[in-house]
């Protein structure tokens, strides 16, 4: 595979590669054994799953609710930039039947939004604001581990390690302060198995890049007018380019 991050290869079949996996998954959390056929990134965090005793049963746990989490929402630097993520991903997120969401840099969900059916689906497995998607808590997931490894990430399907997540396939980029360059959060889309392309990592990506650059021009006192905000553009299969106008 040329691009590590991504889930799967090019022309790959992806029923035959999420059976690959599942099959994979239970060697690990049965006898402990990684194969070749899993990806180095998912091995690592299998790892630190184990070494963190997360159960493969698990479902993320909920900590804030409420006031408090509207009061954490509102004071966390990601709120400045929720505005370009609705608009750079909210309506792709709601046409494409996935969600997006967005985390601080515990994993811990702020914004949970997209598609009514997929959050009512994802509810089942506590995706929804104030629980906590860290892999410590909920073992390998695309906005836990690109917090882990401070690098964007696919994970797909049975790569999640615990089973109420393995129908899921997501797709997360950190976020960094633009001044002291510490992660302070990370974006996602999250839904099915559609999102194992390039595309879909592309676009957090350049997300996540465009809320750094607005932050960082926030912090210089500057602004974008509505007219004059960022935009991403398709250049092809695995890359996005965004113009800042």
């Amino acid at each position: 595979m040329l691009n590590p991050w991504l889930a799967l290869e090019t022309g790959a079949d992806a029923a035959e590669r999420s059976g690959q996996v599942r099959r994979a998954h239970e060697e690990f959390v049965t006898r402990g054994a990684i194969g070749a056929d899993v990806r180095h990134v998912v091995a690592e965090s299998w790892r630190r799953c184990a070494g963190a005793a997360v159960e493969p049963e698990s479902v993320a746990g909920i900590d804030l609710a409420d006031a408090d989490l509207a009061a954490y929402r509102a004071a966390h630097p990601l709120a400045r930039v929720m505005p370009l993520f609705r608009e750079l991903l909210g309506t792709v997120a709601d046409d494409g039947a996935h969600l997006l969401s967005v985390c601080d840099e515990h994993g811990r969900m702020l914004w949970v939004e997209g598609h009514t059916q997929v959050q009512r689906l994802a509810e089942r497995m506590n995706f929804v604001p104030g629980a906590r998607w860290s892999e410590r808590y909920i073992g390998t997931n695309a906005p836990g581990t690109a917090l882990a490894v401070d690098h964007a990430v696919q994970i797909f399907t049975a790569e999640h390690y615990c089973r109420p997540v393995q129908e899921w396939t997501c797709a997360a980029a950190p976020v960094h302060d633009p001044r002291t360059h510490r992660v302070i959060g990370a974006v996602d889309i999250t839904g099915g198995d559609h999102l194992a392309a390039p595309q879909s990592l592309a676009l957090v990506q350049a997300t996540a890049r465009a809320a750094e650059a607005h932050l960082a021009e926030l912090a210089a006192g500057g602004g974008t007018s509505a007219d004059g905000g960022p935009v991403l553009n398709a250049l092809g299969c695995d890359e996005a380019l965004l113009d800042t106008g």
